[in-house]
């Protein structure tokens, strides 16, 4: 048998890395770039943002969503029937240049797509010092130690552990 080596896509640290004091310290700030199709999920970080504002009181909470798609429409309609305006954010696309700016205005990346080979964006926030949550069984769960997978994956679908996650990362840092 041969010998197998995976390489991941790459990420150029001159056009991704670390700015400080682009953080508001007032909020809690998670992002999410992807385009907005029924794989990608991002209704699951809607309803994991639900749970946090109304029952778990993280009333400090803002996310931004950049992308477009068919299921936009839908998480907007989501996001107006929760009254979560004031939370949620969505931008249709970023300027590539502008992306490493934005990475390091979030807290946290968020992404919660079950069908992922390998996205680029965890490693351009991880690059820019931003940890991320994924779906277990990704191609990014490939890199997570095993011991820490508890902390930053979930399951399909699952906005309760997601939720639980989020809130734990916020209160801990981890």
């Amino acid at each position: 048998i041969k010998a197998k080596y995976v390489l991941y896509n790459g990420v150029d640290p001159e056009k991704f890395h670390p700015i400080r004091g682009l953080k508001d310290k007032k909020i809690f700030k998670i992002g999410c770039i992807a385009n907005f199709w029924p794989l990608k999920d991002q209704i699951t970080l809607l309803k994991a943002a639900s749970n946090l504002i109304d029952k778990k009181g993280l009333t400090n909470l803002r996310i931004q969503f950049i992308g477009s798609g068919e299921t936009l429409n839908t998480c907007k309609a989501f996001v107006k029937e929760q009254n979560m305006q004031k939370f949620i954010e969505f931008s249709s696309e970023i300027d590539h240049a502008a992306l490493n700016t934005f990475y390091n205005t979030l807290n946290l990346f968020v992404l919660p797509s079950y069908h992922e080979a390998f996205g680029c964006v965890y490693t351009e926030a991880y690059a820019c010092g931003v940890p991320f949550m994924a779906v277990h069984k990704q191609g990014i769960s490939e890199l997570i130690p095993e011991d820490e997978k508890d902390n930053w994956l979930i399951e399909k679908g699952n906005f309760k552990m997601l939720s639980n996650i989020i809130l734990q990362y916020n209160i801990h840092k981890f």
